[in-house]
Order: C-alpha cells, then structure tokens, then sequence
C-alpha cells in the first residue's frame, strides 16, 4: 500500500515547491497555534514550531507522511513572523530595509506508522536593498506581504528588493527541498 504524503500547510510556495519535484501529494493546513518565543533559540523554534504542525496533522491521519514547516526572519535578534496588518506590513518593510538578515526555516516529517520523526533547519542570510516609502506602500497594495515571512516573497514581487542571498534559496521560499527528498526517499517514498 502506498503512503499518502500530506502537506501540512496552507502556503502556496511551499505547494508550488512539492509540485515542482512532481511529488503526488494532498494538503490539510494545520490548526496548530505558533507562539514566537524569543527566549527560545531561532533553529529550536523553527524546528519546534513546524514539529507541533506536523503533529497536529498526524493525529488525523494514517498510513501517511506529513511534511510540515515554518520559517521566519531575524533581524536584530527580533523574530519577524508574517504581518497581519498594513501597519504591520509597513513598520516591518522599514525596519529591513537596507539590512541583512537570517531567514530561518525549520522542517519536520513524520510517518504516522513507524512514528519515525525526522527533523532540520536552515539558517540562510538575505541582503535587503534600500527600500523607499513609495515602494513600501506599493508592496503593501499588491497584498502580497501578509502572507510571507519577513514581510516579503523571494519567488514573487518582493525579489526586486533583494540584493543577495547566501543559503538555501528553496528555503527561504518556504521548504529546504533538498533535504525534503532525502528523508522522503529515507522513508521509501518515490520522488523521481
């Protein structure tokens, strides 16, 4: 019988990236409530972050992997979650703005029938450019920062302000692929 494989995340980019490697698989969005602490060290959060994700999905399914994950931008030592608000959108565009930062992403994979559980994370650096208000207030009409990490897509419009990256570019767009496929073919998952 052949596991289903659930991606347990609402997150077009993170859709777009399984699609990409022709990875047959369903969504269900996990309901699991991120709660950003800042005592905690950011590859432990975003890692503890996408195992209660997985978790939550997990417990509703069988005969299944679940890919889960979150990420977030550090700047400062101040975690940088998703703005909820053009208020939010435009003090966080701001403060970025002509800085580098970390953008973290941590990953887990369960398989609900061995209950192994797989682990990781990426730290990648983004060089942001100077940013001017006109330009942040025409970012924030495309809506397109609500949703991203750091206020900002890398594989979409946002692009335009980033001047440099050294990392994993498919992490920062929201899943280290790479990694991905190698605990996928681990669990005896056919990807290519």
């Amino acid at each position: 019988m052949t596991k289903r494989i659930i991606l347990a995340s609402g997150s077009e980019a993170r859709k777009k990236l399984l699609e990409k490697i022709k990875l047959d698989f369903e969504i269900q969005p996990s309901n699991y409530e991120e709660v950003m602490t800042p005592e905690t060290p950011p590859e432990e959060l975003a890692v503890e972050l996408a195992l209660g994700k997985a978790h939550n999905v997990a417990a509703k399914n069988t005969n299944a992997v679940i890919i889960a994950a979150d990420s977030f931008v550090i700047l400062d030592g101040e975690y940088l979650s998703k703005p909820h608000s053009a208020e939010e959108a435009r003090a966080m565009l701001r403060k970025i703005s002509g800085k580098k930062q970390s953008f973290v992403t941590g990953m887990a994979i369960i398989d609900t029938d061995s209950d192994k559980t797989f682990t990781d994370f990426e730290i990648s650096e983004i060089w942001i450019k100077e940013i001017s208000d006109n330009e942040i207030e025409n970012y924030i009409k495309t809506g397109e920062p609500f949703s991203k990490a750091g206020g900002y897509a890398i594989q979409e419009i946002g692009s335009v302000f980033i001047e440099k990256v050294h990392g994993s570019y498919t992490s920062i767009v929201g899943l280290p692929i790479d990694k991905v496929y190698k605990i996928l073919t681990e669990l005896g998952v056919k990807v290519i």
